[in-house]
């Protein structure tokens, strides 16, 4: 037996035979074959006479419910593997189930498994429900005093409200559109867990749970996903306190309030929220609590170094900024800013209040612009340390666009490279230095380019 219980299995070659594979050891082959699903494991039975039962003996079972024909079929062999397994401690147990095409939902039958498999302590768990009635399976309680726990991924099942959780090796949580009990179930599952890392959420939004608290003092990355709905006005909220957290991802259409606490050591964040406010919910100056609420989230982010932010936030903060100050987000050197089209003239609000800034990326995603919004004219302020711009959008020289680089090399003091994408309009043009500076007199840099002080060197813009 191998350190992990796993039976060694002799090669059987004629003599004379070059098997260089048969010559692994079985450590470095079991790590291999873990890798692969156990539909593709199977298959290698078929190499050489070694390896004819070796796939019996992998410590791993990756396996989808589709791959079998028949309900019973699928059912028969993950009890046999757990059964010829059983004195083996299981590096991966990783199912996908669909009891759709059953006559009965066997909820009872997957947490049987599951019990199984933290007796035979498994390090890797990854459990989807893909059925039509999700959410009926739920975890098993052994599972939360499973110690060998390292990774748990599940997707569409429930999670019961624990009465002890002991998970000290329990470092990734991937919950995806997981149903929780009451709202204290997640609360008490994170926070007893010791050594977590990476949590990631994912939720409906038609859950109903107010509010979802995340603490833990291990917490390295948290990401928080939520579908959007208009239709939605309830006021969820979101509690984080995790004072070691260096990563944040909030993609949320529909929560309306996030409380950070603790956030000295956060330094990357993707902010894609309107914290619930919509198209007809529009940001109003007289509901001190949204305004205290975004004044203290954007506190609690100032520090970051690398932000991305969607189009929808940057149209908060700049409705926030004409009535309240927004802070310095002095440490920030790297911004992405993925726009709603070309609605850039809210950008230079939140550029201001980025000294430090070198390098800003403008993505773009769907050609679509939220109503209502009105952008105050204002002269811009320089700034003074951007050094690197890149503009994703396929360039086509129209007025926005080039009122957008008109700003940016104007006010960039320091600009060394600015970098525009064209769009298949220009793409008959031959890649040459002469041809791209052809380029750029077409579209209008020529002209934008002496607005810059004689003093300095103008920037080398790069046409892609």
């Amino acid at each position: 037996m191998d350190g992990d219980g796993v039976k060694r299995v002799r090669s059987t070659n004629q003599p004379g035979e070059v098997d260089r594979i048969s010559h692994l050891p079985d450590c470095l082959i079991f790590k291999v074959l873990l890798s692969l699903p156990t539909k593709e494991v199977v298959k290698t039975s078929a190499l050489s006479t070694r390896w004819n039962h070796i796939w019996k003996h992998v410590p791993g079972l990756n396996l989808e419910y589709d791959d079998f024909s028949e309900h019973d079929s699928f059912v028969s062999f993950v009890d046999s593997f757990l059964s010829f397994n059983r004195d083996t401690c299981l590096h991966k147990f990783k199912v996908t189930y669909d009891y759709s095409e059953a006559d009965e939902p066997e909820t009872g039958l997957v947490r049987r498994w599951l019990d199984t498999v933290s007796r035979m302590k498994v390090k890797t768990l990854d459990v989807t429900d893909d059925s039509a009635e999700s959410w009926e399976l739920e975890m098993t309680p052994a599972l939360y005093t499973c110690g060998s726990l390292v990774s748990l991924k599940l997707v569409g099942l429930t999670l019961p409200s624990p009465d002890l959780v002991s998970l000290p090796s329990l470092k990734d949580i991937n919950l995806i559109l997981v149903e929780f009990t009451d709202e204290w179930a997640l609360e008490k599952f994170i926070s007893q867990c010791p050594s977590l890392k990476n949590l990631c959420i994912e939720r409906s939004f038609g859950d109903d749970i107010p509010m979802l608290r995340v603490r833990s003092q291990s917490l390295l990355t948290f990401i928080h996903i939520v579908d959007s709905d208009e239709s939605f006005d309830d006021e969820r909220i979101l509690e984080i306190d995790a004072p070691m957290l260096e990563y944040l991802k909030l993609s949320d259409g529909r929560t309306a309030s996030f409380k950070l606490e603790n956030t000295a050591s956060l330094v990357g964040v993707h902010i894609n929220t309107a914290f619930n406010l919509t198209s007809t919910r529009r940001f109003c100056p007289n509901d001190a609590q949204k305004r205290n609420m975004i004044q203290n989230f954007l506190l609690m982010i100032s520090r970051v170094d690398n932000m991305v932010i969607a189009s929808c936030t940057l149209e908060v903060i700049y409705e926030y900024s004409r009535y309240e100050q927004l802070p310095v987000f002095r440490n920030l050197s790297s911004l992405r800013v993925n726009l709603d089209g070309y609605v850039w003239e809210m950008l230079p609000v939140f550029l201001e209040s980025c000294p430090n800034l070198t390098t800003l990326v403008l993505g773009s995603i769907q050609n679509h612009v939220k109503v209502g919004i009105t952008v105050s004219p204002r002269r811009p302020r320089v700034l003074p340390s951007l050094r690197y711009v890149e503009i994703e959008r396929p360039f086509k020289g129209d007025a926005l666009e080039m009122q957008l680089v008109g700003y940016l090399l104007v006010n960039s003091q320091s600009l060394k490279k600015l970098t525009l994408r064209l769009d298949d309009s220009f793409k008959k043009e031959r890649s040459t230095s002469k041809k791209t500076l052809n380029i750029a007199k077409k579209i209008g840099i020529e002209k934008l380019v002496p607005c810059i002080r004689e003093s300095r060197e103008a920037p080398m813009a790069t046409v892609i």
